[in-house]
């Protein structure tokens, strides 16, 4: 009995020293809790920082796209330069993006209308390690190979604008929601510091 209460003891001795190891002092778990609210505080003030930047760029977006070409305009102004040296100028502004719910009947358009050259085709093709030797010879034995390639079709962002910018000066009708264009007016202010 007396072996058994010396293994309990030397037990329980062996259990709170490993438990003494692994104490945090209440110091310790107080810094964590800090770093931790620092944490929460951030990540909080990082979203509303940015939805504060976002609703910045939209009124800048409507100032520049709408608000200020417009007062110009009523003027019958298309620049204003003002006493401190800074610069107004409204110059045309073009935009163009196919959403992928329109792709298809935007592609057919661009086809259609003899501007299927602004579709760019990429086949892609993944290999296996080792494979490197069936990628030299891709194009004229994928079939033969029993590879399944991916093909895709896109139009060029850039390509799109410059197209856009291309029909609409020289008067010719677009699809405008089709092809996801926006042509208008924009603001460009020039302080005299530079931008």
């Amino acid at each position: 009995m007396k072996n058994t209460n010396t293994f309990k003891k030397g037990l329980v001795d062996d259990m709170e020293k490993d438990a003494n190891l692994h104490k945090v002092k209440d110091t310790e778990v107080d810094q964590i809790a800090s770093l931790c609210q620092q944490y929460a505080d951030l990540e909080k003030d990082i979203a509303k920082d940015e939805k504060l930047l976002k609703d910045k760029q939209e009124r800048f977006k409507k100032l520049s796209f709408e608000v200020i070409p417009n007062a110009l305009a009523e003027r019958n102004l298309s620049s204003l330069k003002l006493i401190d040296g800074s610069e107004i100028n409204v110059t045309p502004y073009y935009s163009a993006r196919i959403t992928q719910e329109n792709q298809d009947k935007a592609f057919k358009w661009l086809r259609d209308n003899n501007h299927g050259d602004l579709i760019k085709n990429e086949v892609m093709v993944s290999f296996g390690r080792g494979e490197d030797d069936k990628a030299g010879s891709l194009m004229t034995n994928l079939v033969k190979q029993g590879l399944e390639p991916n093909q895709k079709t896109r139009v060029h962002p850039q390509s799109l604008k410059g197209f856009v910018r291309e029909q609409i000066e020289n008067g010719n009708d677009l699809p405008f929601d089709l092809l996801g264009a926006y042509a208008g007016q924009r603001a460009v202010v020039k302080t005299k510091g530079g931008k």
